[in-house]
């Protein structure tokens, strides 16, 4: 083999290698990964608790299905209790140190029940429930029957 016949040999592999990674890449491109319902719905209620935990009442009520509209007046009412709340668990267990989410059943095409773990900063855990729900695209927390 000569050097010529080399040199295009290996300028034919080099692009061989180059084509090979470029349609990889763009294979794993087009398989974006859909969130399930379930995964929504446990998303959504993890960043609900990690707000409420950080002291964002409004992100944390916005989460929330009150079955109605609340006034300036309610909402205030709810971030004082929520306040109190947060307070007194504060003061029996420490701070949240993370929230861990453990399984979900089905319980219609449009509600789940979310199990998740509170890890405090006392070296307790919790373990909760909630219900959560859909309207449309979008997920809530139930805290109403």
């Amino acid at each position: 083999m000569c050097i010529s016949d080399r040199s295009s040999l290996l300028s034919v592999m080099r692009r061989f290698a180059l084509m090979s990674i470029l349609f990889m890449l763009m294979s794993l491109a087009g398989c974006r990964h859909e969130p399930t319902p379930q995964e929504l719905a446990e998303t959504t209620l993890k960043e609900a608790l990690e707000a409420l935990n950080r002291g964002d009442y409004d992100a944390y009520l916005r989460s929330v299905d009150f079955g109605t509209e609340m006034d300036s007046a309610q909402t205030a009412y709810m971030k004082d209790l929520l306040r109190q709340h947060l307070g007194w668990r504060a003061s029996e267990r420490g701070s949240v140190v993370s929230i861990e989410m453990k399984k979900s059943e089905l319980l219609s095409d449009s509600v789940y029940m979310v199990y998740y773990q509170y890890h405090f900063s006392d070296s307790t855990k919790e373990v909760a429930s909630q219900k959560m729900v859909r309207y449309g695209t979008e997920w809530k927390i139930r805290l109403r029957n």
